[in-house]
C-alpha cells in the first residue's frame, strides 16, 4: 500500500496571479506578532486568533499571513512526512519544521480555520501556469467566511512580503489556475470539464440542471471520511478521466478506500475473536459449574439459561465473519479456521443442553446419576 501511495507525488510549485489585496488590514501585520510558545499547535495559534480578531476574514487572514510567512516551501522529507498514517503527522512536522510542501501549507491553514469555527477543506488537483498545465498535483483550501465559499492557496503566497494574491478568490477566477480533481471543490453551479480546463477554456457551459453549491458542499461535509472518499470516486467518474494525473489520482482514492475497508474487516475479524473469547468463557464457567454438580444450588430456570447467551453471541460473530472481505478482497484473514472453532462450540452447547434436558427432567432422585455418565 506505501508503495503505491508514493506513487503519486504531490509536488507544488509557487507562482503569481491577481487576486484579492488585503495588505490593508490591520490583521496582516499583528497576524505575525503571535507568541512563539502558541505557535506550534494549530489549537493555540486558533485560540490566539480567536481572542485577538473578531471577524472570520480578519482570522482567516491573521492565519493565512502568519502560515505564508512563517512556513517556508522545501520538500526535503516530504515523503516521510506526508505519506505516514497519521494525517495529523504533516501539521504537527511542518509547524516543528517550520517548513514543508503544498500538503503542509493547505493543512495547517485548514486546520486553523476550522478550529476557529469556520468551515474548511483541503483541495487536491492540478494547476495551470503560465498558459501550460502542470504534470504534477497540488493542494489547497476552501474556505466559508460569512457563508461564502472562496478559495485559497496559501503555498503560492509562501515567502516573505505577506502576499494574499490567492487568499478569498472567487471561485469562477480560481478556476482559471486551480482544477480540482473532485469537481465539487470547483465550487461552480456549472463545473468545468478537465478538457475545457487544460485547453484554457475556464468558462462554465450553462448546460443540464445547476449545481447547489452551498447545499452540495454541505451534504458532502455531513459524510463519514469513508463516504466522502466514495462520493469523489463517482463525482471523478462522472466528470470523465481526461488525463493521467486524474487516473492516478483516482487510483490513490480507490487505494485509500480500500485501506478504510480492510480496517473495516481487521476490525470484525478482531471482534468475532473476542466474540468466541466470551462465548467460551460462559461454556467453560458452565462446565465448571456441572463440574461441581450445580453447587450452589439455582432454579431449574437459572440453570437452563447458562447456556443461553452463546447463541446470540455465535450469531452475532458469525455475521461478521461473512462481512468480511464483502468490499475488498480478504487477503489477510483466513476466516475458516475460525468458522470451525465456533461450528464446534456450537456442537459442545448442543450436548450440553440435552444433558440439561434429561437433568430437569429426570426426578430429584436420579438426577445425581447423570452426572457420573
Amino acid at each position: 500500500m506505501k508503495l503505491l501511495l508514493l506513487s503519486y507525488l504531490l509536488v507544488c510549485f509557487s507562482s503569481f496571479a491577481k487576486g484579492q489585496d488585503y495588505n490593508n488590514y490591520a490583521s496582516a501585520g499583528r497576524a505575525l506578532h503571535i507568541p512563539e510558545s502558541e505557535t506550534y499547535s494549530t489549537s493555540s495559534i486558533a485560540n490566539y486568533l480567536q481572542s485577538n480578531f473578531k471577524t472570520d476574514k480578519e482570522k482567516l487572514l491573521a492565519a493565512y499571513v502568519w502560515v505564508t510567512t512563517n512556513i517556508k516551501y522545501d520538500k526535503d522529507s516530504m515523503y516521510n512526512i506526508n505519506w505516514g498514517p497519521d494525517p495529523q503527522t504533516k501539521i504537527s512536522s511542518a509547524l516543528r519544521r517550520r517548513k514543508g510542501v503544498c500538503e503542509n501549507f493547505a493543512a495547517i491553514f485548514s486546520d486553523i480555520s476550522s478550529k476557529c469555527g469556520i468551515p474548511s477543506f483541503v483541495v487536491t488537483g492540478y494547476t495551470m501556469q503560465s498558459g501550460s498545465v502542470k504534470r504534477t498535483g497540488h493542494t489547497w483550501c476552501a474556505v466559508y467566511p460569512d457563508k461564502e465559499w472562496l478559495l485559497c492557496d496559501p503555498t503560492w503566497d509562501a515567502g516573505p512580503g505577506s502576499r494574499t494574491n490567492f487568499f478569498l478568490i472567487s471561485p469562477s477566477e480560481f478556476i482559471g489556475s486551480h482544477m480540482p480533481f473532485d469537481p465539487l471543490w470547483q465550487l461552480l453551479p456549472y463545473p468545468v470539464s478537465h478538457r475545457d480546463f487544460c485547453r484554457g477554456s475556464f468558462y462554465t457551459k450553462k448546460e443540464g440542471s445547476p449545481l447547489t453549491v452551498a447545499d452540495s458542499v454541505n451534504a458532502f461535509l455531513q459524510l463519514d471520511s469513508l463516504h466522502q472518499l466514495e462520493a469523489s470516486l463517482i463525482r471523478m467518474r462522472q466528470a470523465g478521466l481526461e488525463n493521467d494525473m486524474v487516473n492516478t489520482w483516482r487510483s490513490y482514492v480507490n487505494m485509500k478506500v480500500a485501506i478504510v475497508y480492510e480496517d473495516k474487516d481487521m476490525n470484525l475479524y478482531n471482534s468475532a475473536v473476542a466474540d468466541l473469547n466470551s462465548a467460551n468463557t460462559i461454556f467453560n464457567n458452565f462446565v465448571e459449574y456441572r463440574n461441581n454438580r450445580f453447587i450452589p444450588t439455582k432454579s431449574d430456570a437459572e440453570v437452563r439459561a447458562l447456556l443461553d447467551p452463546i447463541a446470540g453471541i455465535i450469531a452475532s460473530a458469525e455475521k461478521k465473519l461473512d462481512q468480511i472481505g464483502r468490499t475488498v478482497e480478504n487477503l489477510q484473514y483466513d476466516t475458516a479456521p475460525l468458522q470451525k472453532k465456533f461450528d464446534a462450540l456450537k456442537q459442545r452447547v448442543k450436548d450440553q443442553q440435552y444433558f440439561l434436558k434429561q437433568y430437569v427432567e429426570s426426578s430429584l432422585a436420579d438426577r445425581g446419576k447423570l452426572f457420573y455418565q
